[in-house]
This record gives structure tokens, sequence and C-alpha cells, in this order.
């Protein structure tokens, strides 16, 4: 039986750039295969954006409408009206999204599903609590599924209004705003509805204290207080991507993460693709552009080797040396 190498992750942000996360593995795969042809290789798009789209689309996911929140997006209404496209399309609205550089707490998305106008002004607190009934009205029997890429609550000391992207503290703060959340996110849902790697747990006290009520731009904690599912998506495509059968007949692992290095890793669903190919033995070499990982916090992530291409290489010539080395 040939050995199997499964190449799995994202080259979002990679260097070289390639134009979408499935060519730049296929691309590391062409050159694995020119030096060891007798291999069979298997492909895992895994990540958010780019990568999360290619993922479903690959894995043949239906019954979804994937709508996916750009970092740089400064205003969600644009994923309500594709959450309510999805609805009149008979599909389940999938939003995945990450840690914002630009957070509107959600009001855009409730303002496209609730037709509530939730600009600031004095009587804002009254307006975001009937947007909140009309949509929770509007959606009662629906699934609404967040896929969260960052797992960073709304609220709090480590929540996505206190830190930028780049982890450093927001220089300025919105007391009122933060406030008026806390009072408003904190009725107690009636059901379990934050799903986790462990099983349904017991429903916040306040959603926008929940992890993962950060992602895309604060619709988790939008989502969560309308009814709907926070779900990481790192377990979410382990499951829809079967990462585990995946990973079952796999002789080498390796992991697309261009940044290998916080703040980027603090996000990055890495950890998920390690853990599974532990389970099975498998070493794992990471493929990246940069790195700062020291030999231990390397073995911490689980990772048994790091291959960078610091902008002069192509992913073919890393895979080509991946496989001189770690496939003999």
């Amino acid at each position: 039986m040939s050995p199997t190498l499964v190449i799995a992750g994202h080259w979002t942000g990679g260097d070289p750039a390639y134009p979408s996360t499935l060519a730049a593995l296929n691309a590391c795969a062409d050159g694995f295969s020119a030096r060891k042809p007798d291999w069979n290789i298997r492909l895992v798009p895994f990540g958010a954006g780019v990568a999360f789209t290619e993922a479903l689309a690959q894995a043949q996911a239906t019954g979804w409408a994937p709508i996916v929140v750009p970092i740089h997006e400064e205003s969600t209404f644009d994923a309500g009206q594709r959450t309510l496209d999805a609805f009149d399309g008979g599909l389940t609205p999938l939003i995945e999204g990450a840690h914002s550089i630009d957070v509107d707490c959600g009001f855009g998305f409730l303002s496209a599903l609730s037709n509530v106008d939730l600009s600031d002004g004095p009587d804002l607190e009254d307006r975001l609590r009937r947007a909140l009934d009309i949509a929770r009205a509007a959606i009662a029997g629906r699934d609404v599924v967040v896929a969260a890429s960052s797992m960073r609550p709304l609220l709090g000391l480590s929540s996505v209004l206190a830190l930028g992207v780049d982890l450093e503290a927001r220089t300025s703060q919105n007391r009122q705003l933060t406030s008026m959340l806390t009072r408003v996110l904190s009725t107690k849902a009636k059901r379990n509805l934050l799903a986790s790697p462990m099983g349904d747990e017991a429903a916040p006290t306040n959603w926008g204290t929940a992890p993962g009520s950060g992602a895309a731009g604060g619709i988790g904690a939008i989502v969560g207080a309308l009814g709907g599912r926070i779900v990481p998506t790192g377990q979410f495509l382990r499951a829809i991507c079967d990462l585990d059968s995946a990973l079952a007949d796999a002789n080498l692992v390796i992991v697309a993460e261009p940044r290998l290095h916080s703040p980027s890793l603090a996000d990055a669903s890495l950890d998920v693709i390690t853990d599974v190919a532990g389970l099975y033995a498998l070493p794992v070499v990471a493929l990246g552009s940069e790195s700062s990982l020291a030999a231990h916090e390397r073995a911490q992530w689980g990772l048994h080797g790091q291959f960078l291409t610091e902008g002069a290489l192509t992913l073919g010539e890393a895979g080509e040396r991946i496989a001189r080395t770690w496939a003999r």
C-alpha cells in the first residue's frame, strides 16, 4: 500500500501569494509528488475566509449558505441581508468571521433582520431591545450558526471591543455602549445554545461575554441572543471535512499556516489539526512564510518540524524539500 500525505490548512496572507487555498495546497502537493511520486496526497482546506468556503465546497456540504465576514468589514449589515436571502432560499445561514478590525457589535446584522434603525442616539437601548424581539420572532424555528474563527467575547477585558486584532489595547472605549450591551444581552436563554468541542454547555447569563460572541464584528453575540448557535470554526471544519477519517490512514501531515507566531496563532485552527494528528501519532510539519516559534513552542503546538518559504521559495519548492527530508 502506498503511503499517504495529508496537506491541510490555508495560505491566506502567505508569501509568495497564491490565488486560493487550494491553489497553494496543490502547488505544495505537486512539489512533493515530484520527489515522491508513489505517495497518495489528500488536500484539506482548513481555515477562515477563503479556506472556509473552499472547505465546504470540497466537502460537498449541502443545505448551508456560507456567509464570510472579512476582518476589515466595517458593518455587518450585508451579512444580515445575506442571512435573509439564505432563509428565502431554504438554506441555513452559516456565518464565519474572526476578530474584526472594526466592531459594530452586530448592530448592522440585527438592523437588516429587524428593519430597525440602530444608529447612535439617546433611545438606542430601547431600539436594540425592540430589534431583538422582532428578529427572534422572524427567525423562530430556524437555525442560524456562527462559525467563530475567534473565540474572543464581545465584552470584557479580553474582548474584541477591548483589544485590536494585534491584541494591543484599543485606544478608546465607549463605556456607555458596553454598559448598555451588558444590560441588553443579559437575558438568559431558555435552552443550551452554545456549542463547544466538549458538548453542550449551560447557556451563558450574558451573550456578550460568551466565547465566540465577538466573532464577525459581534454577530456571534447577536445570534446567540436570538437563539442561534456559536461553533468554533476549527471544530466545525473538523466535522464537515471528516478530518479524523482523512488522517486515520495518513503517514505524514503538512499544515499550511503562513504566520507561525503571535498574534496570528491565537485565532488559528492549527491546533485542531495537530490534535487529530496526535491521536494517530503522526509526524506534523508546519509550512509557513515566517515563524517566531522556538523548538519547545513548536512541540507545544504539536509540531515536529517546520519549513519556511520566507518569501523566497515557491510552495512547489517547499513541497519538494519537505519530501526529501520527511518522506524517506
